[in-house]
């Protein structure tokens, strides 16, 4: 099932408006930063709001 738009809002503020994983802001972004799930639904992961991030295409952890 795909993230609500109201769920995406909240890790948005959260977040800060900055990428969870490196810090770059979303707002002096050309576009919008994605909803990234932190352990992926194909290792068990879920759509609760603790294992979602606010990431920036650079995915940094998760490049290795």
């Amino acid at each position: 099932m795909p993230i609500s738009d109201e769920i995406k809002q909240v890790v948005r503020k959260r977040a800060k408006y900055l990428c969870e994983y490196c810090h770059s802001s979303e707002r002096l972004s050309a576009s919008r930063f994605t909803v990234d799930h932190i352990i992926p639904q194909s290792l068990g992961g879920s759509d609760a709001i603790d294992n979602l991030a606010l990431a920036w295409g650079c995915r940094c952890p998760k490049l290795g």
